[in-house]
């Protein structure tokens, strides 16, 4: 079992509550006291404002809880409606050699980090990647003349100005066991849900996650399948199919924040799924993925995008897409109508 693993299992599983985390409650003490400075600062010294309206997608939980999915429907829906958005990214897991980098489909997911890759595939839209997301920010208004900027994470950034806040809010696990990091999985205190806009709860919220947040899930996001891809000979493009497999066994490949959710979503489509779950972000070998040579491979788009350089004709990629109430696309474009009233 990964450290990840084994932190997750802890913070999440209700069993586990009472456990060894109890140790690290000095730390989780000392990490609050930053949290707290850092959000104090923030306020009272907020960063220069940009001349587009800048929403930021994140949670305040560590790990995945379905902030790119979000940020894709959004960034389509923008297009759709004639704006010109442009997406940030801090590209975890990617070390380029310059910052601000601007994210191409011959880009390495070493290079751009995997979310940032994916949502370039996928959208077709400017995705620009630094550290400093204001950067990023900044370069995406000068070089593509981005009339509206998307973050994908970054509500702890407070370098970057923002006029909307959206936290995501996994449905299933919620905040776990309610404590900051390292004794739980918060990076933020659960207090912090009551400053955002909008909140979104990522799946059905159970009963646990429903008290834990109360009438701050005003918004539920369906994460449904949508197509097929294969990568096509010159692995910067993908080939979209209509249909993947046909039911049966697969291994279900996935380095996502949640990989049970992944797999729960191969079982409803009919597939016998042999679990290959992997931590968040991991980089594929070509070895780890040589189950027998013949049963489908199955995996997440953003795990995908890291495998394109020795696909085999036997691998499908799923790409699922958010589904969000009409009412939540409404109060965005309320926000983006009042920022240019103001």
């Amino acid at each position: 079992m990964s450290l990840e693993d084994w932190f997750n299992k802890r913070w999440y599983l209700e069993k586990e509550r009472a456990s060894l985390l109890s140790l690290l409650a000095p730390l989780e003490s000392l990490y609050r006291s930053i949290s707290r400075r850092r959000r104090h600062r923030a306020l009272e010294d907020p960063p220069p404002s940009l001349p587009v309206p800048v929403i930021v997608v994140g949670n305040i939980t560590a790990g995945g809880a379905g902030k790119t999915p979000l940020v894709g429907e959004l960034a389509r829906w923008l297009r759709d409606r004639g704006m010109n958005p442009g997406i940030v990214s801090r590209g975890y897991g990617g070390r380029a050699k310059h910052y601000p980098y601007q994210v191409t489909a011959q880009s390495h997911p070493l290079e751009s980090g995997d979310e940032p890759l994916m949502l370039h595939l996928v959208t077709g839209l400017p995705v620009m990647v630094s550290p400093d997301r204001a950067e990023a920010a900044r370069a995406l208004i000068d070089y593509h003349q981005c009339d509206v900027i998307l973050s994908d994470d970054g509500l702890q950034h407070y370098k970057l100005w923002r006029s909307l806040e959206i936290c995501v809010v996994d449905g299933q696990r919620g905040l776990g066991n309610g404590r900051l990091l390292p004794r739980g999985p918060l990076r933020e205190p659960a207090e912090r849900l009551r400053t955002v806009d909008l909140v979104v709860s990522n799946g059905e919220p159970q009963e646990r996650v429903k008290s834990q947040c109360g009438e701050l899930l005003e918004f539920q996001m369906k994460l449904a399948p949508s197509s097929w891809h294969q990568f096509n000979l010159d692995q910067t493009s993908t080939l979209k199919l209509t249909s993947g497999p046909e039911p049966g066994p697969c291994h279900g490949v996935a380095a996502i924040g949640n990989p049970q959710r992944f797999f729960r979503e191969l079982r409803q489509l009919g597939y016998k799924v042999t679990e290959q779950p992997y931590a968040d972000h991991h980089q594929f070998s070509a070895q780890e993925l040589q189950f027998d040579g013949v049963t489908p491979v199955i995996m997440t788009m953003k795990d995908a995008v890291k495998c394109r350089d020795f696909w085999q004709s036997h691998w499908w990629a799923l790409e699922v897409r958010g589904q969000l109430p009409d009412l939540f696309f409404q109060r965005v474009h309320h926000h983006l109508q009042s920022f240019r009233c103001d």
